[in-house]
């Protein structure tokens, strides 16, 4: 890139990735070679990250396609948090980076956020898979249909980036866990879910026999990966893979859903917020209103990855299952639940609902 600022466009910075990668992004020593431009829905938030941050804004969402492509066609890098199943966004995004290829020679960065949903299968908590997806093998992650989770959109952008027009990368995490540090939401999905189930039940619970495996990644691992990236892209000699072969993943932690809730229960009750420590399935009736319509997909399915090109990046995570990993955020997440309030309903991602009710 020039010796002029690198003008970046971020999605999702409301988010709890995206707020974490901006918070990340501020706290660089070269955060003055930056120029960061954010997409934010609503005035109120968009006032704060201007009057606090002292951040250009952008007052729209991925629907708004000539704005996000308008925006897009102004930056030398985007990055998109926001929605992994959003593919009129993606599609407005690549249209702003190649309008200013046409127009500049420069080939904008796509940084796209994914996630190993699309990996998952139908097990409904009956069976572990040992099926396990690397990221060196790209050609086992482009066989997976396009109409499904996630896929809509890693296909679009993974297929522009083959074309040259633009520089793309797909990160894929798996479930991810941790504290935030944006400025808005700061608490994940599944296990916030989890465990405000188990102080409703008064018991830590899992879907069907609970024996599928997952992966984990502490939200500050996953955001140092996205810096990694972005470093490369930019460096006068980029080696990290794009386009086609521009799949990252990304897991530090291997668990059984059945393992998860013995660790819920075991450390809820330590704290004496349940009353017994033993775990049990959920019932049929109790599924729904604990985690959601997607319960099944999301806490009852395999998903399994293994990391090989982010390692040979440098990338070097500071939690995993050998140190302060996903069982030891239980305690935090526990306590942000409560600050959150504890009753709050489980968040359900309906537009990845939407592609699995197409299959």
């Amino acid at each position: 890139m020039s010796s002029l600022k690198v003008s970046l466009f971020l999605i999702g910075a409301s988010g709890f990735i995206g707020g974490t990668l901006l918070t990340s992004l501020l706290s660089r020593d070269d955060i003055d070679r930056f120029d960061i431009i954010v997409l934010i829905r609503g005035e109120e938030r968009a006032a704060l990250i201007r009057d606090k941050l002292g951040l250009k804004t952008v007052v729209a969402d991925l629907s708004d396609y000539e704005v996000v492509s308008a925006a897009a066609e102004k930056a030398d890098v985007v990055i998109n948090t926001a929605n992994s199943d959003h593919p009129a966004g993606a599609r407005a995004i690549i249209e702003g980076l190649t309008k200013r290829k046409a127009k500049t020679g420069k080939t904008g960065v796509y940084i796209h956020s994914s996630g190993t949903g699309a990996l998952t299968d139908n097990a409904k908590g009956e069976y572990k898979s040992e099926k396990v997806y690397d990221d060196e093998r790209v050609e086992d992650i482009q066989a997976i249909p396009v109409d499904y989770v996630h896929r809509s959109c890693d296909t679009v952008i993974s297929a522009a980036g083959a074309t040259g027009d633009i520089r793309s990368y797909i990160v894929m995490p798996p479930l991810i866990y941790g504290r935030g540090t944006g400025p808005f939401h700061r608490t994940s999905v599944q296990i916030p879910a989890l465990i405000r189930s188990a102080l409703k039940l008064n018991q830590a619970c899992y879907y069907g026999k609970g024996l599928p495996w997952w992966n984990g990644v502490h939200v500050q691992d996953l955001t140092n990966l996205y810096l990694i990236l972005l470093d490369d892209a930019l460096s006068a000699n980029p080696k990290a893979p794009h386009g086609a072969d521009g799949f990252y993943f990304c897991p530090t932690d291997s668990f059984e859903w059945k393992q998860l809730a013995h660790e819920i229960g075991t450390r809820l009750h330590g704290e004496g917020a349940i009353f017994t420590a033993e775990t049990r399935p959920f019932a049929t009736e109790e599924v729904e209103d604990a985690l959601g319509t997607w319960a099944a997909f999301a806490y009852g399915s395999n998903s399994r990855s293994k990391a090989i090109k982010a390692y040979k990046l440098g990338w070097k995570p500071a939690h995993g299952d050998a140190s302060d990993g996903l069982f030891e955020s239980i305690i935090p997440e526990y306590r942000a639940a409560l600050e959150e309030g504890k009753d709050q309903a489980p968040i359900v991602h309906f537009d990845e609902m939407y592609a699995l009710n197409k299959k």
